[in-house]
């Protein structure tokens, strides 16, 4: 046993001797929310605790190859989304190439609008915390934007140098099911019966200047194949392919900023043969003013769906063929950053729901009133 031992350790000091120790980076996020309203479920909420372990190191040949790896966890139930990662990279003077579970190149490139009025977060969905009545948003489970947002599924991601204010990103994704998606406060879709599969994605965007305004420009797509045939009525028709296009300008002019987003899904949702066509659109507005610590910004967005023919689609629970569910929610907050990473912010959000079925009376509008301290560092 000695013996053994004694083998045992020795074989563990030459493997650590050989192991080239990185410069190594941490970092965290922790936050609270407060909400109330009408027709909502208020109380205190944790949007999310996050960490983040990163490392890299520079090679013989110059290059860097590094590494990270971050959670995102609220109740004991970790994201499927960003800033959920592990990836590693290599970066050269003429790319840098991601592998692993990470950011896609439409996330990447196309600017985020949804998150600039202060309350919205780093997808614009802390008001949906407390008001769970969305009816609009499309198949990929994330309110107000483009399919599959910010999904952390594993992936391999390549991104070329900023050339004369452009940028430029393309990524691979074998199967898009691969993400439980059991996002916080998104939908889960567990399945890979709800999932499209093998995935490319491009995104490109220009940043520039003209007579003191600064604006970024960026447009994507996501191109894949269709769904499983296990979501048609019948286990045969054909499912439409992923076809998704987004696009946003963020316009800043001194303290004032400003942009619009907006996204179409198309019939990605929806079967080849439905009678009833699948569809999913939406844009989002915003602007916001910077008073030296004190940001106050307004938006508005919308988000409408239509269900095809598809049998999985029209069941009682979830609307009938050929009708649009509607979403639109109004936007006013207030944030105050109080240095060493601590910001406060209270946002009003005022939400209108349709199902499409004018004989109804069920729908919810709600008011949500919340307020919100994170740390980070």
């Amino acid at each position: 046993m000695n013996k053994f031992l004694i083998t045992l350790a020795t074989l563990v000091a030459f493997a650590l001797s050989g192991v080239a120790h990185a410069d190594a980076k941490v970092s965290g996020f922790l936050q609270q929310i407060v909400g109330m309203g009408d027709d909502i479920d208020g109380g205190v909420t944790e949007k999310f605790t996050r960490y983040s372990i990163g490392a890299d190191t520079t090679i013989d040949n110059g290059w860097t190859v590094g590494g990270s790896f971050a959670m995102e966890v609220s109740a004991g139930t970790n994201s499927g989304y960003l800033p959920t990662q592990n990836l590693m990279y290599i970066q050269t003077d003429s790319m840098t190439v991601n592998i692993g579970a990470g950011i896609d190149a439409v996330t990447a490139l196309v600017p985020r609008i949804g998150n600039m009025v202060p309350g919205g977060g780093h997808d614009a969905g802390y008001q949906f915390l407390f008001d769970g009545g969305l009816l609009g948003t499309g198949g990929s489970g994330v309110p107000f934007a483009e399919a599959y947002y910010a999904m952390a599924n594993n992936r391999i991601h390549v991104s070329l140098p900023t050339i004369n204010g452009f940028s430029s990103a393309i990524s691979y994704t074998p199967a898009m099911e691969f993400n439980s998606s059991d996002g916080i406060g998104r939908t889960a879709h567990a399945t890979a019966d709800t999932n499209h599969g093998e995935t490319a994605s491009l995104g490109i965007s220009y940043s520039g200047e003209m007579d003191g305004m600064s604006y970024t420009i960026g447009v994507g797509t996501h191109q894949g194949n269709s769904q499983g045939v296990n979501r048609r009525d019948d286990n045969t028709s054909t499912n439409n392919d992923l076809s998704s296009w987004a696009g946003a300008i963020k316009v800043t002019m001194g303290n004032l900023a400003m942009g619009i987003h907006g996204y179409d899904d198309g019939d990605s949702w929806g079967g080849s043969t439905d009678a009833d066509k699948a569809s999913n659109s939406g844009y989002t507005v915003s602007a916001t003013y910077a008073m030296g610590n004190i940001t106050i910004g307004a938006g508005y967005a919308h988000q409408e769906r239509q269900r095809g023919t598809r049998a999985a689609q029209v069941a009682a629970a979830t609307g009938t063929a050929g009708q649009k569910r509607e979403d639109s929610v109004t936007m006013f907050g207030i944030g105050y950053n109080m240095d060493g990473g601590v910001n406060t912010y209270v946002q009003l959000s005022s939400n209108d729901h349709s199902d499409g079925d004018h004989a109804t009376t069920t729908d919810i509008d709600p008011q949500v009133l919340f307020a919100g301290i994170s740390l980070g560092f």
